[in-house]
């Protein structure tokens, strides 16, 4: 990708990437803070499409996606105003979170601007590059399939306990004068 074409990708990713993940804060419902922090991710994976980092932009896309929606699905579920209708705030203890969030915020960019960045890139044969993709493709992957089983089992059986009459398929009250 060319420098200007980084630019084009990368400023507007990251500046909308701020203003969603600063409006998961503000909203009231926890869904749509559950989208939002999805779409901040999201644009995060888009600035490391456009700073040459394909393994993690692509990363971040796939996995963040699946998680987000799970999140969201499950507060939807169990969240008792999911909707937001009654007004809750997302935030506790204002003045100290503001204050480290400030804080962090000016540690991250001082290191940003300071540290003395690489100035070319490593390209797709490098010894470093291949090792984690044999790493994460090879002895790691029944890692991963054990985590997407997990995820999986955990979906269902939040499901089934969801659903009327819990675990043991009691009746809800009420349910024998019907």
């Amino acid at each position: 990708m060319s420098p200007v074409t980084t630019a084009l990708v990368f400023w507007p990713a990251a500046l909308l990437m701020l203003w969603t993940g600063l409006q998961v804060f503000r909203t009231s419902s926890m869904a749509r803070a559950g989208l939002l922090l999805l779409a901040s991710l999201a644009l995060e994976g888009f600035v490391f499409l456009a700073l040459a980092s394909e393994f993690l932009g692509v990363l971040l896309l796939l996995m963040m996606s699946g998680e987000m929606v799970t999140m969201t699905f499950f507060m939807v579920m169990f969240m008792p105003d999911p909707g937001g209708l009654m007004g809750m705030d997302m935030t506790h203890d204002k003045r100290r979170s503001i204050a480290v969030a400030v804080c962090v915020g000016i540690g991250l960019a001082v290191v940003a601007v300071l540290t003395d960045w690489p100035a070319r890139v490593v390209g797709t044969s490098a010894p470093d590059v291949r090792a984690i993709g044999f790493e994460v493709m090879g002895r790691s992957m029944l890692t991963f399939l054990f985590a997407a089983t997990t995820i999986l089992f955990t979906m269902v059986g939040g499901v089934l306990l969801a659903k009327r009459g819990g675990r043991f398929g009691l009746p809800s009250p009420g349910a024998e004068d019907r």
